[in-house]
């Protein structure tokens, strides 16, 4: 839906700026023909295409691609969180499952640490056997 959105905007954006350029353009040729004496442009005169006219069509294009990059890097970290949710609802189904799956089997308990005797002797027949080698 997103895409549809974005193709009519730029569609109407592309043919509202042919208009207003072919307007622009032509009321030079609208301004001729009614017999008025129109000035040539001298060396001081720079018309629509001066200083100003460059720095505001630079500062329109920046903005345009500063605009862009804002709007991809929004669509990204929504595009992540979504990725976040969709993983995390994974997990926990996958969790849930294994849960069922298992049932109500208990888990053994780990076995009891050996007592300090059992060790003692268990080292003390390690040290004979290792003398009687």
């Amino acid at each position: 839906m997103r895409d549809l959105i974005t193709t009519v905007v730029t569609r109407v954006a592309t043919a509202a700026f042919a208009i207003a350029a072919g307007l622009v353009s032509m009321s030079g040729a609208a301004f001729a023909g009614t017999g008025q004496l129109i000035a040539a442009p001298s060396a001081t005169s720079f018309g629509l295409l001066g200083p100003v006219g460059v720095g505001a069509v630079g500062i329109g294009v920046v903005g345009m691609i500063a605009g862009a990059a804002r709007r991809r890097r929004q669509a990204l970290a929504h595009a992540v969180v979504a990725r976040r949710d969709v993983a995390e609802g994974a997990a926990a189904a996958r969790a849930e499952r294994v849960a069922e799956s298992r049932g109500s089997a208990s888990v053994p308990a780990p076995s009891r640490a050996p007592s300090r005797e059992s060790t003692e002797r268990a080292g003390q027949s390690a040290v004979e056997s290792s003398r009687a080698a």
